[in-house]
């Protein structure tokens, strides 16, 4: 069991415990650093604790407390689940899951799981996503337990009132407490019609509840009319009442004021919508591929999941003066929130904008008369927040009449602050890959220029100066090498997989031309594989690996060949080879091995892809049982038929 922790804290993320107490169960190596990283890119605080085995991960729950589980279910499966959900009931549970293992993923949702991920498809974002989703969807069951608990607490605590009423349905009895239900006197309740007292809408169920009490105990829910004319909820028991010769006398009634419960549920009820609109629409905010999609998609859901008609959503321009629409949806003609250009001098934006406080309009016609006309009835206008900024605005208008509840307010709210945190995120990571773009062109053109001198130098020196420019060349070269490393592996985070034919050939011949002085042996072959055309970074990578650890002389020889669906591409060379015991450790990220210089970033760049690419790869002696030989990297990919017309 290992534990790892990491830094700093993401904008949006308050919902989550920081940090996060993360326990990852999972029998597939890699898994537990792959997380902590996606941890760390999300920016997420988090100790996250790795086990091997379930029984070694279920002992870890019972001897400290864990925010979140994520699990690998393996051959146990369901069974695995269960184990852990009983465990740690109040844990939220996420599947770690190979692709192929989508349905016995979709069973263990059903057995108590609350979520899960694709392991080939794990990134920051949608690990995020499923922790907020987890936690938030495990808090609402843990709210409406309390709720739950809570009604039957109110309507245990109440005394019952009790009726009795004769053959003709007559008021012959009424304790004090029935009295206090009605508000009416107990004694001004005698000789009634018990009929009167029911709520007319409830009268035949009334009537019902009477004619079954005849033969029996029966129970129904009604609506009861008070004295002053108000309505209360009711939960009526009615017993047969007989005489000593058993003939049926009436029936006696006990009632209880179930009204706090029941607004206990609808709060319930109202709060679990709110958990359900908040969780779609962050869910929605993580998954927008950019800001214009995240705009029109947020707006779309939150429109539809609070039965609003119209929106729109500003963002403040760089002069800070205006804000300029960026999504609309919905909005009458001439209706002036649907301007291109919002004015914060005027309201509500004045407050919205320049004071970050929601407002909330119920009778716009009154409010906005300019507007009368648009049929418009009420209005929301929310600020959106990145941090502690207002960044913008997103307006809701209901056709209908709306009165909006404090709990509805507060979803609002939160919408603008979910918005706010995509937007900042999407902003810095927008930053961050400009500065990327131009550093990585910056650091290509100066080892172009480097390179350049190096070859120079190198047909001009001799001797121990020759020597000199041949490391210069080297560092140069593993420069560059680096740079090509961190591109493909943003390609990887920021891409989905979308493997199709590509040729191997030409894959395997580019890779080798990147080594002119080596010793490559390759025989040629006609094979079409599921990739894409990050398939020579793999090859370079095992040439480039073998090379730098071989050292002169080295022969690298690469066969492939297509057998029952899939084609296996063997990269062998007479280097010093790998031990046994760093065999399973060779493809970790950032995993260096011997003395030579490099970031460890290769070898798992080639596994990512392999995978990616729905393939694997392991390393194995070239000579079986005598690893100081060289060592033997066996690729293993999906045939794929070449598109008619495709070259490579």
């Amino acid at each position: 069991m290992n534990s790892i922790s990491g830094t700093l804290a993401p904008a949006g993320c308050e919902e989550v415990p920081d940090p996060l107490r993360l326990l990852v169960i999972t029998g597939s190596p890699g898994d537990v650093g792959r997380v902590d990283q996606a941890l760390r890119d999300a920016g997420l605080p988090a100790e996250v604790v790795g086990c091997g085995r379930l029984a070694e991960g279920l002992d870890a729950l019972r001897h400290r407390p864990f925010d979140l589980i994520l699990l690998d279910p393996g051959e146990q499966g369901v069974a695995a689940v269960r184990q852990v959900e009983s465990a740690a009931p109040a844990v939220p549970v996420i599947l770690l899951v190979p692709a192929e293992s989508l349905d016995s993923a979709i069973q263990a949702l059903r057995r108590g799981a609350d979520d899960y991920l694709v392991r080939e498809s794990l990134t920051p974002e949608r690990l995020l996503c499923a922790l907020r989703h987890a936690l938030t969807v495990k808090r609402g069951e843990a709210a409406l337990a309390r709720l739950e608990h809570l009604g039957r607490e109110i309507g245990e605590s109440l005394h019952e009132g009790v009726l009795l009423i004769d053959r003709r349905g007559m008021t012959v009895f009424a304790s004090a407490r029935m009295g206090e239900i009605l508000g009416s006197p107990a004694a001004g309740v005698m000789g009634v019609s018990f009929l009167s007292f029911v709520d007319p809408a409830d009268v035949p169920r009334a009537k019902a509840l009477i004619a079954q009490g005849r033969d029996g105990r029966a129970e129904a829910g009604l609506r009861l009319r008070r004295s002053d004319g108000g309505v209360i909820d009711a939960r009526l028991t009615a017993s047969r009442v007989t005489g000593e010769g058993g003939e049926y006398r009436g029936l006696a009634i006990g009632v209880t004021d179930i009204t706090a419960q029941r607004r206990a549920e609808e709060e319930l009820r109202r709060r679990n919508v709110q958990l359900n609109v908040i969780n779609q629409l962050v869910r929605t905010a993580t998954s927008a591929a950019g800001t214009e999609e995240l705009f029109a998609d947020t707006l779309d859901r939150a429109l539809t999941l609070l039965g609003f008609e119209g929106g729109a959503i500003y963002l403040i321009g760089h002069d800070g003066g205006r804000a300029e629409l960026v999504a609309e949806a919905g909005l009458p003609e001439g209706f002036s929130f649907r301007q291109q250009i919002a004015d914060l001098n005027l309201p509500p934006y004045d407050g919205v904008i320049g004071r970050g406080v929601p407002r909330f309009v119920e009778d716009y016609p009154r409010a906005y008369p300019a507007d009368a006309g648009a049929g418009i009835r009420a209005l929301a206008s929310i600020p959106i927040i990145a941090g502690k900024r207002v960044i913008g605005v997103v307006n809701l208008v209901s056709q209908s009449a709306h009165a909006f509840s404090p709990g509805e307010q507060e979803v609002l709210a939160s919408i603008g602050r979910e918005i706010g945190s995509a937007v900042g995120l999407m902003r810095l990571h927008e930053t961050a890959n400009f500065y990327l773009d131009l550093m990585t062109h910056d650091i290509n053109n100066a080892n172009t220029a480097a390179l350049g001198y190096a070859a120079i130098l190198l047909e001009e020196l001799r001797g121990p100066e020759q020597e000199l420019a041949k490391r210069v060349a080297a560092a140069v070269m593993q420069s560059a090498e680096i740079v090509a490393n961190v591109s493909t592996l943003r390609r990887l985070a920021e891409e989905a997989p979308a493997p199709g034919p590509v040729n191997l050939d030409p894959a395997i011949r580019s890779a080798a031309g990147m080594f002119l002085d080596a010793d490559i042996r390759y025989t040629p072959e006609a094979l079409w594989v599921a990739a894409d055309d990050l398939l020579v970074a793999v090859f370079a990578n095992l040439i480039g690996n073998a090379v730098k650890f071989g050292g002169p002389g080295v022969l690298v020889r690469i066969t492939a060949r297509e057998e029952d669906g899939t084609v296996t591409v063997s990269v062998e060379d007479t280097g010093p080879g790998i031990p046994d015991a760093e065999k399973p450790l060779v493809f970790e990220k950032f995993r260096k091995g011997g003395k030579k210089s490099g970031k460890g970033l290769g070898l798992y760049i080639v596994r990512t892809l392999v995978e990616r690419y729905g393939g694997r790869i392991w390393v194995e002696d070239r000579i079986p049982g005598r690893p100081e030989e060289g060592a033997a990297f066996r690729l293993v990919f999906r045939a794929c038929p070449p598109v008619t017309g495709r070259e490579g």
